[in-house]
């Protein structure tokens, strides 16, 4: 009986020590909180907003303080695809996030339906409101962003929808800021994702497109055929221009070349007449007598000589004379 009595004993020593401990590290856990960098943790108290627990460790009031719970989801790629992980914690994040808000399908102002989705970028600025003000933030994020771009689109056409991504995003984070700011969360980016028009509306696109490209092909074409017809009628024009200055320049340097050797022509016979005439004063004859008759004799030789056959013969003045006073004898 004295076994049984102190096994029992021990058994109830085990079993309150135990529960001393479950209670200790209850009220451990009920009463530290340790929050961690670019977290915070809010604090209510019998329901009521207490306070904004900080990085670092903090003190609780057991079974007083509580802290409040938010739902909140994260996107993790698993495999080749995009998983959405949604959770419930008590902590959050003050970094900044990103929702990639699901596809929708929108219709444009040219009543063509496109397939559309965007990208969010937001940050919290004050943790109360974003729990209090909002019951599910990341959720009411996306619906707002893509009811905003439900209504941008059916403002724009097809071909605007493309060509104004810019115009759309900064429209987009316009529309939503109002609500973001109310909610404690400012947005940093708004970005359409894809854009995705109908199979039969892309195939006319690009069919389009490769006709667009083909004409402006044309167009290039014309306009260097043009470009190099205006080069080369300048370079025949300028061609023209420089064989005209090349001309006149060769017409200028050959008289100039013809009046130089003229005036050595005649500064060389002004030399060779003053040699005759000194030549020939010394036997008593005119200087112009001497060049007349040299004149007239080559006159009388060109003469002969331009016919063919001729022959010219000079004969002394005295045997002429001879001949005819015999021939008057006679």
């Amino acid at each position: 009986m004295a076994d049984d009595s102190n096994t029992g004993g021990y058994v109830g020593f085990f079993i309150a020590f135990a529960l001393v401990l479950i209670i200790l590290y209850t009220l451990f856990f009920k009463l530290i909180r340790i929050v961690r960098r670019t977290e915070v943790m809010i604090i209510e108290r019998y329901g009521k907003y207490h306070r904004t627990l900080t990085p670092g460790l903090n003190l609780l009031a057991p079974f007083i303080d509580s802290p409040r719970v938010v739902n909140w989801r994260y996107a993790e790629v698993v495999g080749n695809r995009q998983v959405v992980r949604k959770m419930i914690t008590d902590r959050i994040d003050l970094r900044e996030h990103v929702i990639d808000c699901t596809k929708q399908r929108v219709i444009s102002r040219d009543l063509v339906e496109i397939e559309i989705d965007a990208i969010l970028y937001f940050q919290i600025l004050d943790p109360k409101q974003a729990v209090f003000s909002i019951q599910n933030l990341p959720d009411a994020l996306e619906l707002l962003t893509q009811a905003s771009t439900r209504n941008i689109i059916a403002q724009l056409t097809l071909d605007d929808t493309f060509s104004s991504r810019e115009l759309i995003n900064r429209q987009l984070k316009q529309q939503i800021e109002s609500d973001c700011n109310r909610w404690g969360v400012v947005v940093h980016r708004c970005e359409i994702f894809n854009i995705n028009p109908p199979g039969d509306i892309k195939q006319a696109m690009e069919i389009q497109i490769t006709e667009e490209r083909e004409r402006r092909a044309t167009v290039l074409i014309a306009d260097g055929r043009r470009e190099s017809m205006i080069v080369r009628s300048r370079g025949s024009a300028a061609k023209i221009v420089l064989d005209a200055e090349g001309r006149k320049v060769s017409q200028l340097q050959q008289a100039k070349g013809n009046a130089e050797a003229k005036k050595l022509l005649a500064k060389a016979e002004a030399r060779s007449i003053t040699a005759i005439r000194e030549a020939i004063n010394v036997v008593g004859v005119k200087a112009t007598d001497y060049l007349l008759t040299i004149q007239y004799l080559r006159s009388l030789i060109n003469s002969f000589n331009s016919k063919k056959g001729s022959l010219c013969v000079l004969i002394p003045q005295t045997i002429l004379e001879n001949i005819s006073k015999i021939g008057i004898k006679n």
